[in-house]
């Protein structure tokens, strides 16, 4: 593609913010559009399907896709909300004498985010991070057992998770109660297993690391387990309601949302434990409030989440229903997360779905009841793992962002210090605390076929995991990892699941809710100490703290 030549396109007439115009440019497609009273062009057909672009909606920076709802941010051609894979293509616009002139290169903004995708941290800036890596002295590769829940509980073994990068990128971890599973660390193959589905399934065998039967990922199966096109499908059910133009809607609620528990917080006693005081409320009452749940019911739902992604932690759950021993049992391995809390999560979803379809509202929960796939609601099962992964993944995954991030703060004091001196910085911070404080570790795929990587044959069948844990400090694409840089830029972190259709729903939400909790926190952060340890779940799949006892300093 000549990226030299000027094309005209027509007369630069004034026209409102959010017109959109199609034209031809040297015998290409090219959308313009009205951003903030001047021109931007880019590609008029939408990277997911031939779907033109022009007939779509411009709201601000972002275009959506009249077809399947993807999302783009016009000054970097970034993904903002799937089924889209791949980014759109930016292009320079300029006015001259009263026309319009379009050349397909990219402006500023949208070739530095090409560099962003594409490029890697050069061998001296790497050698020139100010914090070491972790200690590699004394560890081999028989050491690894990424399986040994008891390591995770103490701390994510980075270590482990290094030299897997360096020196086993691709490497077979074999289990006691199971098939054992490939493992992905390093941060181009995660983005390419999560971007490719049909190589590496997410239906074929489910998400969960257990070895389920087809009935049984069947019987339990969310839109997790689902691959393109039936996941496309019923991911539009809900998707208009976390995109980023409804998601800042709810700014100034959760702005009030926060500081009122932050105040509630440090007005009673010295001591308090800041997961259940501040953590655990803030995405709930935040996700109530979408969902349309009463507020009065978050306590138990928070409860019913611990105990279902908990499942692995005696503590959590109880000796008697950790998952070593449900999935023995036949019944409760149909249900998700294979525990009996599901049951009761289910049937309070039931119940508030019942009660929309006699009263409806402008909620969450309304849009699933009277939603329609392939031209028929919802059953009883489809609602149910549907309520169960919105409740969860709505709550849980940024409180423990929100808890994990305090702790970096009061770790790096110089960047707390930072923040409080700079508010500005609350958005690259809040990015910073998500690539670092990983609410998931990890997913399963399936592979569909044989295929080489790394020299190792992967078969048809075997499971196959990739790591955010690793792939999120990986050397050759952050510079300095280890180091907390709240303005770190560019910031591609993999913790939305990065370059996948499984991209995570709620991520405008959760970015939007660590970066209001850092901005309303910035009052209290000079005035908190730890009051104790800090307490991890025992998972390798959760990266959580159940306990974080903190001390408000005079």
């Amino acid at each position: 593609m000549d990226v030299l030549t000027w094309h005209p396109v027509g007369p630069a007439d004034a026209a409102p913010d959010g017109a959109l115009r199609r034209v031809e440019a040297g015998g290409r497609a090219v959308c313009l559009g009205r951003v903030d009273g001047a021109w931007v062009a880019f590609d008029d057909t939408c990277t997911h399907e031939e779907c033109p672009l022009s007939d779509g909606e411009l709201d601000g920076n972002v275009i959506v896709c009249p077809c399947h709802g993807s999302e783009f941010d016009l000054r970097t051609g970034d993904v903002l909300t799937p089924p889209a894979l791949d980014p759109l293509p930016i292009y320079e616009v300029r006015e001259l004498s009263g026309e319009l002139e379009v050349r397909f290169a990219p402006p500023l903004a949208a070739a530095d985010a090409v560099h962003a995708r594409e490029d890697h941290v050069p061998e001296s800036v790497a050698r020139a991070a100010t914090v070491a890596r972790p200690s590699l002295e004394r560890i081999t590769l028989d050491d690894i057992d990424l399986t040994d829940l008891d390591v995770w509980e103490r701390a994510v073994p980075y270590d482990w998770l290094t030299l897997l990068r360096r020196e086993a990128p691709l490497f077979w971890q074999p289990e006691t109660d199971g098939s054992g599973f490939w493992v992905f660390t390093r941060y181009d193959d995660i983005v390419q297993v999560s971007k490719d589905f049909e190589t590496y399934s997410s239906e074929l065998g489910g998400t969960s690391l257990e070895d389920l039967t087809p009935e049984e990922v069947e019987a339990r199966k969310s839109m997790l387990d689902m691959d393109p096109p039936p996941h496309t499908r019923l991911r539009a059910l809900v998707n208009k309601g976390f995109t980023p133009r409804v998601v800042n809607t709810y700014e100034a609620s959760i702005r009030g949302i926060a500081r009122r528990i932050l105040a509630q917080a440090f007005a009673g006693a010295a001591e308090f434990d800041f997961v259940e005081s501040v953590a655990s409320e803030i995405p709930m009452w935040v996700f109530s409030e979408i969902m349309g749940l009463p507020v009065d019911d978050r306590r138990l739902l928070i409860e019913l989440g611990d105990k279902l992604l908990g499942n692995t932690d005696p503590d959590v759950v109880g000796a008697e229903n950790v998952q070593e021993l449900t999935v023995q049992d036949p019944s409760i391995r149909l249900l998700p997360f294979s525990s009996p809390f599901a049951a009761d999560l289910i049937e309070y979803g039931l119940k508030l779905g019942e009660a929309r379809r006699r009263e409806p509202r402008d909620d969450i929960t309304t849009k699933l009841v009277e939603a329609e796939v392939d031209g028929s609601r919802l059953d009883a099962r489809e609602f149910g793992v549907f309520f169960i992964l919105l409740t969860t993944a709505g709550n849980e995954t940024t409180r423990h962002t929100i808890s994990l991030g305090l702790l970096d703060l009061l770790a790096h004091p110089e960047e707390a210090a930072r923040l409080v001196a700079d508010p500005s910085l609350s958005g690259s911070a809040a990015d910073e605390i998500l690539r670092r404080a990983h609410p998931v570790h990890r997913f399963r795929r399936t592979a569909t076929r044989d295929v080489t990587v790394h020299d190792k044959t992967i078969r048809a069948g075997d499971k196959v995991t990739v790591w955010y844990a690793a792939g999120n400090f990986d050397e050759e694409k952050f510079a300095d990892p280890y180091r907390m840089d709240i303005a770190r830029e560019p910031n591609r972190h993999l913790t939305f699941g990065l370059g996948g259709p499984h991209f995570c729903l709620g991520a405008h939400l959760a970015k939007l809710e660590v970066k209001i909790w850092l901005e309303e926190m910035i009052p209290y952060l000079q005035r908190i100490e730890l009051a104790g340890p800090p307490t991890r779940l025992r998972s390798n799949f959760f990266n959580g703290i159940k306990q974080l006892p903190v001390r408000v300093v005079v």
